[in-house]
């Protein structure tokens, strides 16, 4: 079956991509021409499943070629504030698992994409350098590492590792409270397949599901809804894993804030989780009620066939996980909301647009709610008063501008201005960790009674008298590679935490007075912490890679008060 799985592949990802990927390159008689246009449409297919984005979209993040270094495609949103790096590999037999040459090729070219490296790479790479310079500068970035082939077997775990090491020292260096910003999927034939063809899988999944307090909705399209045990989302995940998630391809998420909410409400308030919880939505081929219950609404027994959830993985995971973690602690208390929508007579692809639709929702993140704190409602009337507008609600629609700014770029620049190194190196980690805690830790040494809304503007405004010079600096290097260009970059905020600290920025503002440090003044001391910043890594960490050092929170105090003893 795995050679008529290739060429089933290769016939559809050839329609969608062939006309569109590069093959400038690639000579007419080149016996490898075909296989190798073959895996460029596969790096595109890794790009428009983890955007969802237009088949040209995708096509145009393909870079493979001569000195690719081991990148086959790079593309970035930064609406959705995610990049993703993809390998790929074709396969004409399907055998065996990927090898380790190809992941550790991968791993390199990774490691020489985030230090700036750029010299490494060819020119469809470097003709992105745009947007990778925006991928590796703005905070707040997701990177997902892709590695898609058509080989029939998972990654093996010794060659795994390479990428779990990569992915591990990004994430956290040791911090078990950095935020997890690198992800990574190995997208094998069968995972491939199975998207591509619409279905979860060789076999479908059938559950019989007793439905507490249900209702049904016949128009358009027949559906129905009520409340399910913990006990039996338990027994789903304990039966059938991941593969319940398989026609939503992005897959479980692993250890979020989310998944951490989840848990500890069903620990802590199982009771309470109804209340709590957004609930599962469930699409399946048919549904058929049976006897049991007769008419009455309380409670009714049904029978789903070809089943696959498309949103709440992350609560039906994080259910079956717990359970399996805990298996004397009753989940019988815990109620779910679950809609399960029957397709049987619905258009054809009414559950993809099902699926696409339920994960495009926008998410409750901790940082929304920041709009309630008191102290920010009191800064932004503050600032209100010297014509400042200061977002606190997350919008799609937000723009800064010279007399507005968000609470995500006021974060920043207190913690730059705080003199905390440890506070900076979190935000350059990931400031979701700052908000998971709105009561304490590092959010209420950023912005608490003392703080006022004069002050957060000064430091604002600072911060971006640095970033320009930091910017300007960074286009006179030329090139986005090498130490230097890398420094600039991934120490964007070390270097604002030394320029901050060289001007005794916090004891100035803290006066209370609306006060802007001259050009020249920030210009000085910008070129004195970058020289002193570029000595102390070359005399200490000339080996370390710098997208890691500077998220390392040991290493950075260790570089900061090093700097900080010669001022």
């Amino acid at each position: 079956m795995a050679i008529i799985h290739i060429n089933q592949i290769g016939k559809r990802i050839k329609e969608l991509f062939s006309n569109y990927v590069p093959v400038d390159d690639l000579k007419t008689h080149d016996p490898e021409r075909d296989l190798k246009i073959l895996s460029r449409c596969l790096a595109a297919y890794a790009v428009y499943i983890a955007f969802d984005c237009s088949v040209e979209e995708a096509a145009s993040s393909v870079v493979d070629g001569s000195n690719d270094n081991g990148i086959d495609a790079l593309h970035y949103s930064s609406n959705q504030k995610k990049f993703v790096i993809v390998q790929s590999k074709w396969s004409k037999d399907g055998t065996g698992s990927p090898d380790s040459a190809s992941v550790l090729k991968f791993c390199a070219g990774i490691r020489d994409l985030l230090d700036s490296n750029l010299e490494r790479f060819n020119e469809r790479v470097n003709a992105k350098k745009e947007i990778i310079h925006s991928a590796l500068n703005d905070y707040g970035n997701t990177f997902e590492l892709i590695f898609i082939d058509t080989k029939t077997k998972e990654m093996e775990e010794l060659v795994k590792r390479n990428i779990d090491d990569l992915v591990n020292e990004n994430n956290n260096n040791g911090d078990v409270n950095a935020d997890e910003l690198f992800h990574f999927t190995h997208y094998n034939q069968g995972r491939v397949y199975s998207s591509l063809a619409g279905n979860g899988g060789n076999d479908p999944i059938n559950v019989d599901v007793a439905l507490n307090e249900w209702g049904k909705i016949n128009d358009p399209y027949a559906s129905y809804y009520g409340n399910i045990s913990g006990s039996e989302i338990a027994d789903w995940w304990s039966v059938y894993g991941t593969k319940l998630f398989e026609k939503n391809i992005r897959q479980t998420l692993g250890k979020t804030d989310i998944n951490s909410e989840i848990e500890r409400t069903i620990r802590e308030f199982p009771e309470k989780f109804w209340y709590f919880n957004n609930g599962i939505t469930v699409i399946a081929d048919k549904v058929e009620k049976t006897a049991m219950g007769g008419s009455s609404r309380e409670i009714g027994a049904f029978k789903l066939s070809n089943i696959a959830v498309v949103n709440g993985a992350q609560t039906v995971s994080t259910i079956g996980r717990f359970k399996k973690s805990n298996p004397e602690t009753s989940m019988d208390s815990i109620k779910v909301p679950l809609r399960v929508i029957q397709l049987a007579e619905a258009p054809v692809n009414f559950g993809t647009e099902v699926t696409r639709a339920n994960n495009r929702q926008n998410k409750i993140e901790n940082r929304d709610f920041v709009s309630q704190d008191p102290e920010q409602i009191r800064i932004q009337s503050e600032l209100r008063m010297e014509g400042i507008d200061y977002s606190i609600m997350r919008s799609e629609t937000f723009s800064a501008s010279d007399t507005t700014f968000d609470v995500d770029e006021a974060l920043v620049s207190l913690a730059c201005a705080s003199g905390n190194c440890s506070i900076v190196t979190q935000v350059k980690g990931g400031v979701g960790k700052i908000y998971e805690n709105l009561e304490g830790g590092y959010y209420k040494t950023l912005f608490n009674p003392n703080v006022t809304g004069v002050y957060v503007n000064c430091v604002v405004k600072l911060n971006r008298k640095i970033e320009k010079i930091r910017n300007a600096e960074t286009s006179k290097l030329g090139s986005y590679s090498g130490k230097d260009y890398g420094t600039l970059v991934h120490g964007n905020r070390m270097i604002a935490l030394l320029v901050m600290s060289g001007l005794k920025a916090k004891d100035v503002f803290a006066k209370g007075e609306t006060f802007s440090f001259p050009d020249e003044e920030v210009e000085k001391v910008f070129s004195q912490s970058l020289l002193r910043l570029k000595e102390t890594l070359a005399e200490n960490y000339s080996d370390n890679t710098l997208g890691s050092l500077f998220k390392n929170s040991t290493k950075c105090n260790a570089v900061y008060n090093k700097i900080m003893a010669t001022v």
